[in-house]
């Protein structure tokens, strides 16, 4: 108890002597002559009723003199206004629209500091927005727990304030809550008083100066299990009776938080820290960083060690890690406006790969990550890509920039600037960033100029490039030749597009390796040949580790060397070169047969990752071909790639195997399964039968995939029994994974029936916004007319306004241009203006598609034809 509250003195002197933030103030939608200093709310809620009844006091600092004060107030029913204990309340104005209240007081306000007072009321969500609810069900009946999401904008749906980043305050919340409950918030209770009625009042400890989005309450019947990590209280709260399933997670937090603490020179500030699970889905995300209580859903925090598979775990340890790396990336120092989101998650995501790599040195990292690298460069190179630093003009706006680009691409800035600034020098500039600018908001100048002091290679160039202009460079190989023992090459820079040619010029860091020789670092800027020298003559490998963002495009000559010397590259350049000769092959500058020819070229031994990586294309090739008279021969071929491999691996593990080629056998049951092989669809079969006639045969690492395999091949009375197994599923998790699973049948009819049972309200409503978007993508025609039809009921399923998010969930795999016509109209019905950029995306998404099935698929069918007969 002494070493808390020694712990929260030190936080609150740090916070109190934090610097203003230094940011600009563009893009701030509350006038700046009134600023937040602390928050002392008081929360109520009602679950019966699905609201709750708050109270706030704010402690301003009143910068010019005023006579109104403007704030965000969202979905509350504000009761009573009150300014430093006058008895004259203002007069207020709500402002739906903008989601603000204005107060305008009777006399000017002198410059100082006051007190605001207003009591209110608000709603509990369905939906994973503000205070929101989740159900579960328990031996004695459903039980409900409460959480809030407040990112991007939605902490106005809990408390009246400045709900925008940059205004930073303390905040002292009580809960008033009944007594057998637990309550979580961002810090530890500091007093809990009984009360009539069997209720509690609880009062957590003072937060530091933080942004409204990251605070955090959460109550229910739950289970805390934690241990001292580093002088730091780390916790799992868990529903009851899922205490077992929180070890995996808590063991993961004990090791990556003195990683943490000593790759950042800062300690984590705060005396607990608590990763919170609830129950159900989102269609929107998976878990939110709330500072000192990160809230996750079940999937992507509890392990149960019965059932759990190797993707389970490696999902479970990434999110925690992206998770915890925000406490610092995003909470710590946060940016100043939602411009610079990508400093919170590019560096999130691209820590929770180093991390992993540095507490599971036997993971293998970036391969690992290869499929959502490659997927950031294909939304970069179409229309509707934006740059790194997204201007946001509106909130409805930053919705779209959740995206593969501010998460994937940012992921890969970074890693291109630690491989070109050194990771010594790299971890030194990220150290003087976070203790410069800690308790305080930045642009992301404030990062490049903290890498940049004392650097040997500076980078503020190259990042600047990658960040403030959209698209993908291409190095384009003119010309190598051997010269006296080395290679001399001629390279030069485009931009690479799926859509019409467009202009872009990056200083672009370039490593060179030659297979048995030596290797070479140069800075490639613009279209001008630059020429190069690596020591050693032999196959050459540009981009070589592949950790620079950015795409090959070698001569005829070099792509022929290095795929006859494929298994002599290391698994990253494997990856780079499949990945790149598949883009450029799809984009029309190579031919569909070179790409074929080099999958061909994978050996059956290559590394797991690689075989993932060959599955994964032939999988894409086969959704493109959905319809398609040529489908069945491209099958035949799909599966004479893969049945060598599935040979080797075989159904069952070895002992010893790594978690890799254990992922490798499900991700080829599915690829084998989709391509109609008739054993594989028997085996899957008969193992999940026997997997559900008796839990011992509970087929372990293969679950997910022969489920996948059976719903993607039901009939009705299959479904059936699925939907059946789904309603009895003794867990949350479970029940998600079976519902989910009901809309993967390709069969019309029962995808028809997914569709009806998705606005049912049988399953949670978390669970059935995702159930139609797993339907929209194996039936995205289908799915829209059905959205569109019944719209009103479908909704609610993905709360108000996110309608936008939902147009494009059925688009994954869309390839028909009738369709656009029909985007269009359920666009202009019900996506409000704003926020249609994710909708750009997906439109270009189905016109690239549909060019692919025209132009590209039948050069790929009369190949493959003639090397079958070969």
């Amino acid at each position: 108890m002494q070493k808390i509250l020694r712990r929260l003195a030190a936080v609150v002197l740090a916070s109190a002597g934090a610097m203003a933030s230094a940011a600009p103030a563009k893009g701030m939608l509350l006038p700046d002559d009134v600023v937040p200093e602390a928050y002392r709310i008081a929360i109520t809620p009602h679950v019966a009723e699905a609201s709750f009844d708050g109270s706030v006091d704010i402690d301003v600092q009143v910068l010019r003199a005023t006579s109104r004060i403007v704030l965000d107030s969202a979905d509350l029913a504000l009761a009573r206004v009150v300014l430093d204990d006058e008895a004259e309340p203002p007069t207020v104005a709500l402002e739906p629209k903008r989601q603000h209240a204005i107060f305008t007081f009777a006399r000017e306000i002198a410059p100082g500091r006051h007190t605001l007072h207003i009591a209110y009321a608000g709603k509990i969500n369905d939906q994973a927005f503000g205070l929101f609810k989740l159900q579960h069900a328990t031996p004695t009946g459903p039980a409900t727990s409460l959480f809030t999401m407040f990112e991007d904008s939605d902490a106005r749906r809990f408390v009246p304030g400045w709900d925008e980043p940059e205004r930073r305050a303390t905040f002292d919340l009580t809960v008033t809550v009944p007594a057998g409950l637990m309550a979580v918030g961002n810090m530890p209770a500091a007093s809990t008083e009984a009360l009539p009625g069997d209720l509690k009042r609880v009062h957590f400890a003072t937060t530091p100066r933080m942004s409204t989005y990251l605070l955090f309450f959460g109550l229910g019947d739950f289970e805390r299990v934690h241990r001292d990590v580093a002088g730091v209280d780390v916790g799992v709260v868990v529903k009851r009776g899922d205490a077992a399933q929180a070890g995996y997670a808590l063991d993961a937090a004990a090791k990556l938080l003195p990683y943490y603490n000593d790759w950042f020179g800062t300690p984590y500030p705060l005396p607990k820290l608590d990763m919170v699970a609830g129950a159900g889905e989102s269609v929107s995300f998976g878990a939110m960083e709330n500072w000192g209580a990160i809230f996750y859903f079940e999937r992507d925090l509890l392990v149960d060690a019965g059932r759990a598979t190797e993707d389970d775990r490696h999902r479970v340890f990434e999110t925690v890690a992206h998770e915890m790396a925000h406490q610092w990336f995003g909470n710590l120092v946060t940016m100043a406006w939602w411009d610079d989101l990508w400093l919170n998650e590019g560096f999130a995501t691209w820590m929770q790969v180093k991390a992993s790599q540095a507490v599971h040195p036997e993971w293998q990292g970036w391969p690992e990550r290869d499929a959502g690298k490659q997927h950031a460069l294909d939304v970069d190179a179409r229309t509707g890509t934006h740059p790194v630093i997204m201007h946001i003009d509106d909130l409805s706006q930053v919705e779209g920039s959740f995206d593969a680009i501010t998460y994937g691409k940012g992921a890969q800035v970074v890693r291109t600037l630690e491989a070109y600034a050194g990771e010594d020098a790299f971890r030194d500039g990220v150290r003087r960033y976070i203790a410069r600018h800690a308790y305080g908001n930045t642009v992301t100048d404030d990062l490049w100029r903290a890498l940049d002091e004392h650097a040997e290679r500076p980078v503020g160039a190259i990042a600047r490039d990658l960040t403030l202009q959209a698209g993908v460079p291409l190095i384009v190989e003119r010309d190598a030749r051997c010269v006296d023992g080395s290679t001399q090459v001629t390279l030069a820079q485009e931009r690479f597009a799926i859509d019409p040619p467009r202009t872009g010029r990056w200083h672009a860091p370039v490593r060179l390796a030659v297979l048995g020789g030596g290797s070479a670092t140069t800075i490639v800027d613009g279209p001008a040949p630059q020429a190069a020298t690596v020591p050693g003559c032999g196959p050459l490998v540009i981009n070589a580790g592949q950790s620079s963002y950015l795409r090959v495009r070698y001569t005829d000559a070099g792509l022929a060397a290095l795929a006859a010397a494929f298994d002599r590259l290391g698994v990253d350049d494997q990856l780079g070169l499949l990945g790149d000769t598949q883009a450029l092959a799809l984009a029309g500058r190579l031919p569909m047969g070179t790409w074929l020819g080099l999958l061909r070229r994978v050996p059956p031994q290559a590394d797991a990752q690689v075989l993932q990586t060959l599955a994964r294309q032939l999988v894409f090739l086969d959704v493109l071909h959905d319809g398609l008279p040529a489908q069945a021969a491209f099958r035949q071929f799909a599966r004479a790639q893969l049945a060598p491999v599935f040979a080797r691996v075989g159904w069952q593990g070895a002992a010893g195997e790594s978690g890799a080629v254990t992922t490798l056998r499900a991700r080829l049951v599915e690829a084998l399964g989709r391509f109609d092989d008739a054993a594989v669809v028997a085996e899957a079969s008969r193992r999940f039968r026997l997997s559900l006639a008796d839990p011992a045969n509970a087929q372990g690492e293969l679950r997910d995939a022969l489920l996948n395999v059976v719903a993607r091949q039901a009939d009705a009375a299959t479904w059936e029994a699925l939907h059946k197994l789904a309603r009895a599923a003794p867990s949350e998790v479970q029940k998600s994974d079976l519902y989910q699973a009901l809309g993967l049948a390709r069969d019309p009819a029962v995808a028809d029936r997914a569709l009806a049972l998705a606005i049912s309200g049988e399953p949670p409503a978390t669970v059935a916004g995702t159930l139609l978007a797993v339907v929209a993508g194996e039936h995205p025609a289908t799915t829209l007319d059905f959205v569109t039809a019944r719209w009103a009921r479908v909704e609610p399923l993905f709360g108000s306004g996110a309608a936008a998010k939902v147009a494009t969930s059925f688009f994954g795999n869309a390839a028909d241009r009738a369709m656009l016509a029909r985007l269009d109209g359920f666009v202009a019905a019900h996506v409000p203006a704003g926020t249609r950029v994710s909708v750009v995306r997906a439109s270009a998404l189905i016109r690239y598609r549909a060019v692919l099935r025209e132009q590209r698929l039948p050069e790929a069918d009369r190949w493959i034809a003639g090397a079958t007969a070969m």
